[in-house]
């Protein structure tokens, strides 16, 4: 098989990027905002394209029957469940045959899962088998929300609060429902460690715990937007060439937006594990 599917992958996106930013910044400098109305730093959905000319009328138009959310507001539910979609096929498509001697996507599969298994093993010893699939699900779904507002007419559901906050509060009560049901009221103690200054420990743990999940959901939700703002950015700010080449200067920024959004779902995952790695004792103990 000529060349490897991570490459053929990287290659596809990289080329639906390159062309599509051509038509995006083609299609923005044939569309301006008028002078009258506020130049929002969003680039438009697919969804958008279906409004012509007044595009966020048309979305807010087309309500939910039943719960009255415009079109416009479920745009990252939507993304949402179009990533984890393509989580699913992916993982049936590449387990649909499983080889002794893997190749193709069974392949690609393995040294991914391999990775993210070693990663997460240096942090919860022999706990990490039972806790991967969670902590190993959240970092592919992050990744690739985070990743999906780098292709022309989709956007990153992570640039919302609302969906940053729904990942860091299953997370919050997931590791202290683990740490208590294997460590039983043993798991407060440290709420009251050391005990003669529990007058003072127990609010000052109490409030770091809270904001826990806090920190999670801002901290991605406020790098996504700045990387989405940037990049509309520059997108509104593109030259032309002769009048009707748009020359694609946010190029440079998509590229950094790689690492970035990499680095992001690397940074939400690695403190997750740390939490519950903490809760449970894993670096403590030898239970399985």
């Amino acid at each position: 098989m000529k060349g490897s599917l991570g490459s053929k992958i990287t290659s596809g996106l990289a080329w639906i990027v390159v062309i599509g930013s051509f038509v995006l910044s083609y299609q923005m400098s044939k569309n301006p905002t008028p002078a009258s109305e506020p130049q929002e730093l969003e680039l438009p959905s697919i969804f958008h394209l279906f409004g012509g000319a007044h595009p966020k009328e048309f979305l807010e138009h087309y309500r939910d029957p039943f719960l009255g959310i415009s079109l416009e507001e479920w745009i990252p539910t939507i993304m949402c469940i179009l990533v984890g979609f393509v989580l699913i096929s992916f993982s049936l498509w590449a387990t649909r045959r499983m080889e002794k001697i893997p190749r193709g996507s069974q392949a690609f599969a393995e040294i991914l899962v391999e990775g993210l298994y070693n990663f997460l093993g240096e942090m919860l010893g022999p706990y990490t088998r039972r806790y991967f699939g969670f902590l190993g699900t959240l970092f592919l779904y992050i990744l690739l929300m985070n990743l999906m507002g780098l292709i022309p007419l989709l956007h990153s559901p992570t640039n919302r609060i609302n969906v940053t906050l729904s990942m860091a509060l299953p997370v919050f009560v997931f590791y202290n429902f683990e740490g208590i049901r294997i460590r039983g009221l043993k798991y407060f103690k440290h709420f009251i460690d050391p005990l003669f200054m529990a007058p003072l420990m127990l609010p000052i743990h109490l409030i770091g715990e809270l904001v826990r999940p806090i920190s999670l959901s801002v901290r991605l939700f406020g790098n996504l937007t700045g990387e989405d703002l940037t990049i509309a950015l520059l997108v509104i700010m593109t030259p032309f060439l002769f009048g009707f080449i748009p020359v694609p200067v946010h190029l440079i920024m998509v590229l950094m937006a790689l690492l970035f959004s990499t680095i992001q779902a690397t940074i939400f995952t690695l403190l997750s594990t740390i939490y519950l790695s903490e809760a449970i004792g894993a670096q403590g103990d030898d239970h399985h």
